[in-house]
């Protein structure tokens, strides 16, 4: 039986789903092999051809005549599959550029991100402690005994531990928080 082009291009631009089951006959296997020409993918060219059925459905576009539609087809068939090579050798290249190690071990690489926002976090909220008490803190942080930081900062070593306590019950306390949301 003859395909009527013009049935299928009032069809097309109508969305009339008799017209895109025979669109869908007369385009898909031909589409799908020119895809898989230029990807080697079987499953990855009956993909592309579909995304790009799909979006003609979903578009208002309206195709005057069915070369034009014809031509939109294999297009966008032959944009689609060079973009999907384009991505696999972007994810390809990621990959060898990738630790091996990082990549056998996603527990650790899981643990060593949220150890450095936890880090990052720390010294945000440390940003938020007054003054005194955040010089205090990076001190300590630093290494420094809590007599070096009572003389370089010329108060007293009951000051130091004091404002130390408050600031670490301080961080404890949003860090807490910030580790549940981690662990969520």
């Amino acid at each position: 039986m003859p395909i009527d082009t013009e049935e299928i291009l009032k069809g097309v631009n109508q969305k009339d789903l008799k017209a895109w089951e025979k669109l869908y006959a007369s385009y898909y296997s031909t589409l799908c092999s020119y895809a898989n020409g230029i990807v080697k993918d079987p499953d990855a060219s009956q993909d592309i051809v579909q995304d790009i059925l799909i979006r003609i459905w979903k578009s208002d576009r309206i195709f005057p005549d069915m070369k034009d539609l014809t031509w939109y087809l294999y297009r966008s068939t032959y944009n689609n599959a060079l973009f999907h090579l384009r991505t696999q050798n972007s994810h390809q290249h990621i990959l060898r550029q990738m630790d091996p190690e990082e990549m056998e071990m996603p527990e650790e690489q899981f643990a060593k991100t949220v150890q450095e926002e936890l880090i990052r976090q720390l010294y945000v909220y440390i940003e938020d402690l007054p003054e005194e008490r955040k010089k205090i803190l990076l001190l300590s942080i630093e290494g420094h005994s809590g007599n070096e930081i009572a003389d370089m900062l010329g108060i007293s070593i009951n000051t130091v531990k004091t404002q130390k306590s408050r600031g670490f019950k301080y961080l404890r306390e949003k860090l807490k928080n910030s580790v549940l949301l981690f662990l969520l």
